[in-house]
């Protein structure tokens, strides 16, 4: 418990909010270029930096600054650009998953419940930073400068109207400052999906040695990538337990692998299916001591889960998430309703 209070309060004391500066996706620079210089600074999309990328200060440019759309460019290794919109810079170069709960059904929600903390100051932390973030569109100046880092390390300033389609294949990452330029954020992004981090809360039933069958508080915590808007791979920590009847713990433990399909858009509302399979193991305190298995004299079973989720966007990247499913578990099936943050 001592290392729990030390993890959570580095969390909470890191929790932060996001640089004030953007970056331009290549594909966005890319489409802006091949645009007409004095339309692409209409509409730009950015994307706000966790830790600010290091480029030197650019001279900004205020809303009487004299717009020039034709570029002095000088190609040598690099781009530079020299006009009020800024000047050019020099180049800078097992696991939890097979942990055991062992000394009981007591003792395992115990350590559950420690886990479970754990993951909600981490999801507070990251959700914060998270949230503190903008990705959308923005309007710029035209003379606007943009930071462009090339493959090599090297940078230059460019004012956005400059840049041609070659500055935009020669630029690895583009960043923008609001601090250098007029900056009028218009819309936001809708829910974008990539890492992921999710916790869900809510009951699930279980049977219990006797036979009898109850509910009691069940967790996930979800981690994992969507390599497609739609389509996501996690990793699952789950926890349930219950008292039974006489008062000792039924305490299940689930870990598994997950594939999620969201392919439903309603607006602002999200709606698919998941399915998951990996390892499960229960423990039942009674009278005769701890049973293992609903007392079928091993550890653990084979665990397969499928259902139904939806989310509802709060964020470019936090969605409140729904989930109702089975479980089928140690010869047994169980349903899981649960309510959660998916932070991407």
């Amino acid at each position: 418990m001592r290392l729990l209070s030390v993890v959570m309060a580095g969390l909470l004391v890191g929790t932060g909010c996001a640089a004030n500066s953007y970056t331009i996706p290549h594909s966005e620079l890319q489409r802006l270029s091949t645009l007409p210089p004095e339309q692409r600074s209409e509409r730009v999309l950015v994307s706000q930096e966790i830790t600010g990328s290091e480029v030197e200060n650019a001279q900004p440019v205020t809303g009487d600054t004299e717009i020039i759309f034709i570029p002095q460019i000088n190609i040598g290794g690099g781009y530079s650009g020299g006009a009020r919109g800024g000047g050019g810079t020099g180049g800078r170069g097992g696991g939890l998953g097979g942990m055991k709960l062992s000394g009981g059904g007591s003792d395992g929600k115990a350590a559950a419940v420690a886990v479970i903390v754990l993951a909600a100051v981490a999801l507070v932390a990251v959700a914060a930073v998270e949230g503190s973030r903008f990705d959308g569109w923005v309007r710029l100046h035209p003379m606007h400068p943009v930071h462009l880092i090339g493959r090599d390390g090297s940078q230059a300033v460019m004012p956005l109207a400059w840049i041609d389609p070659q500055a935009a294949a020669w630029t690895e990452k583009a960043v923008v400052r609001p601090t250098e330029g007029p900056w009028l954020q218009l819309d936001r992004k809708p829910l974008t999906r990539g890492g992921t981090y999710g916790l869900y809360g809510g009951y699930g039933s279980s049977r219990s040695v006797y036979g009898d069958v109850g509910a009691g508080p069940s967790f996930v915590i979800q981690g994992g990538y969507f390599p497609e808007q739609h389509i996501g791979i996690l990793a699952n920590i789950a926890f349930a337990w219950r008292d039974n009847q006489y008062q000792g713990t039924l305490f299940d433990s689930r870990y598994m692998l997950e594939l999620q399909a969201l392919p439903v858009v309603v607006g602002p509302l999200h709606a698919g299916l998941y399915v998951g399979g990996g390892l499960a193991y229960r423990w039942e305190d009674t009278p005769q001591g701890t049973i293992t298995n609903g007392g079928k004299g091993n550890d653990g079973s084979t665990a397969y889960a499928g259902g139904a989720m939806f989310q509802l966007e709060l964020h470019t990247r936090i969605a409140l998430t729904a989930r109702i499913g089975r479980v089928k578990a140690h010869g047994d099936q169980v349903t899981d309703m649960l309510l959660g943050i998916s932070v991407y």
